[in-house]
């Protein structure tokens, strides 16, 4: 086709009936299409709801404390081991020279006082004491004092739960009124004694517990005296004329019972239980043990800064006229002073059950006496109920070989006078070991458990260096409560049910209820959530880890004082009340 002869006529031209016509075509720049991607989306993010989501997942604690320590010098004795005498707080020291001065072998007289602080506190600053812990000339020191030990000479301090219990330790108890005594198996349940029995004519039998009842109006109680093979008898009142009596008296009906089970002063053990027609409402009593979850190097114990307790710390000049090797010094009484605890490894609870087999709701400081420099013996272990003392003596149970613990070890330990010793210390304790906690009682039926007495230990002078002129096998001492709880979780106060029929999202560790024909257990409440009784935890979370903090008073309990110097404040017997 010749283009130049091409000619464009418009459409009116052509005929009668057509019209002009524009033939441009309009292409738009705008564009309508986007390339699709395989699984492209798009989200509002409310970083609100991240959080809380992270927070109730993660497992991961950083748990921290303030122990503030509380101890009053309690205990003079004798010594006349050199290192021991030259460094002691001095009670009798005039008169203590002068028996120096007129011996034969001043190195043999025995000299009075107490340990100082140093040999209680969770430091030890006394790293520079010649002849004691550095050289003398050639004089050997006690021991050579390793300055990054400062923290572990005299406590340990360990992350640990509660992980199963024991069903059959062995336990002694005195009653405080009566002055009777017995032993009986934990798993037997509470002890008691009848104080008003049915040969008194009354319309109640009144029985008393040494410890905590924790019975309600209407519970029932299993007794280990059964009367004409009926064991089972009603609670129907609480207490009697005595201040606080409802928590350790309960009565039962007196209906004209004859023979021996209720007659005054008879003992014996009893169980709760909710409903006699059903056994799983009895409760259940045991010693909680623990797990250690931490190493001792894990530990980081430090001073609190900036904070002095409302108690005096006492200091003494002793002069250098009135010591045994004429040196002049400082001494230091009393403790009261706070300190930071952490750990440099985290806690991982995500296959953690405590001893009911439940997700752990508490993790636990737990504090154990070590007493590297040698003034104690072997570690003794019991509960609350044994530090009463009976006759003004030391608890007998103190002199029984159950109350001994398993972590003790005797050691000419490094640097220690070659003609001296053994010297005992307690062990340290690795991941993984166990070490017993407080009397318990749980009951399936309320999803509770209850802490009946908690679990001490008790620190003695070793006679050999530090002789307090009393029983060397029962002397007296000081107690301390290893244990000390940090809430992680919080179970709700109430139950929850779900019969047969509805079985749906039941927690691993519900309860079967024959009684309720359906699953019992107690919900855990979420992170943050506090309800109307203020129950729960809000602890800081931060980098996927929680951090749990709590304050704790640590205080290291006289047995009693055997203080009878006029210049020595006298410390006084300890109150055992509600406020312990």
């Amino acid at each position: 086709m010749d283009i130049d002869k091409t000619k464009i006529i418009l459409g009116s031209k052509k005929n009668v009936i057509s019209i002009d016509t524009d033939t441009n075509i309009n292409i738009s720049l705008e564009q309508q299409s986007k390339e699709l991607f395989e699984f492209d989306r798009s989200v509002d993010i409310d970083l609100q709801d991240v959080y809380n989501d992270e927070r109730q997942k993660s497992t991961i604690f950083r748990p921290s404390c303030k122990l503030s320590v509380i101890f009053e010098n309690s205990y003079a004795g004798l010594t006349n081991y050199t290192p021991f005498k030259n460094n002691i707080y001095y009670t009798n020291a005039i008169q203590n020279q002068i028996n120096q001065i007129t011996a034969s072998t001043p190195s043999n007289v025995a000299w009075e006082g107490l340990p100082q602080a140093w040999e209680f506190d969770f430091i030890r600053e006394d790293n520079n004491v010649s002849g004691y812990t550095t050289n003398l000339g050639s004089v050997t020191p006690h021991l050579y004092f390793v300055n990054k030990s400062a923290t572990t000479y005299n406590w340990t301090y360990y992350m640990s739960y509660p992980f199963e219990n024991d069903y059959n330790k062995n336990l002694y108890i005195i009653d405080d009124v009566t002055n009777s005594s017995w032993f009986w198996n934990v798993s037997d349940g509470i002890p008691y004694i009848i104080d008003i029995g049915s040969n008194e004519n009354q319309n109640l039998i009144e029985i008393r517990c040494p410890v905590k009842h924790g019975l309600n109006l209407y519970d029932f109680v299993e007794l280990s005296n059964d009367y004409n093979g009926n064991k089972y008898f009603q609670v129907v009142s609480l207490g009697n004329t005595g201040f606080n009596s409802e928590k350790y008296v309960f009565n039962i009906s007196n209906i004209g019972y004859t023979g021996t089970t209720f007659l005054t002063n008879q003992q014996g053990t009893f169980k709760k239980i909710i409903n006699p027609n059903n056994l799983e409402t009895i409760s259940k009593y045991y010693i909680r043990k623990h797990k250690i979850l931490t190493n001792l190097e894990d530990s980081i114990l430090t001073k609190t800064g900036f904070e002095e307790t409302i108690f005096k710390t006492n200091y003494k000049k002793e002069l250098q006229v009135l010591t045994p090797n004429n040196t002049e010094r400082i001494s230091l009484k009393d403790i009261k002073r706070s300190y930071n605890l952490s750990f440099n490894s985290d806690i991982n609870i995500s296959s953690l059950l405590d001893n009911q087999k439940r997700p752990i709701s508490s993790l636990y400081f737990t504090v154990v006496w070590k007493g590297y420099f040698g003034w104690t013996n072997p570690l003794q272990q019991g509960w609350e109920f044994n530090q009463p003392l009976y006759l003004n003596n030391p608890n007998p149970w103190w002199s029984n070989v159950l109350s001994n613990t398993p972590y003790q070890t005797t050691s000419y330990f490094s640097g220690v006078l070659p003609t001296q010793g053994p010297f005992t210390y307690t062990n340290n304790f690795l991941s993984g070991s166990t070490i017993d906690g407080d009397f318990c009682e749980w009951n399936d039926y309320e999803q509770l458990e209850r802490v009946i007495s908690r679990y001490n230990h008790k620190i003695t002078f070793n006679p050999t260096w530090f002789d307090l002129n009393g029983d060397i096998n029962n002397n007296y001492g000081y107690f301390y409560y290893p244990h000390q709880e940090l809430k992680i979780k919080v179970f709700s106060d109430y139950i929850e049910t779900i019969t047969n029929d509805g079985l749906f999202d039941i927690p691993s560790y519900s309860f079967y209820s024959n009684l309720s024909n359906g699953f019992l257990w107690r919900d855990i409440y979420e992170y943050g959530f506090i309800d109307d009784l203020g129950r729960g935890v809000d602890y800081p979370f931060l980098n996927n880890a929680h951090y749990p903090y709590d304050n704790y008073i640590f205080r290291i309990i006289p047995e009693g004082s055997n203080i009878t110097n006029p210049n020595i404040t006298t410390i006084p017997e300890p109150t055992i009340d509600e406020c312990e």
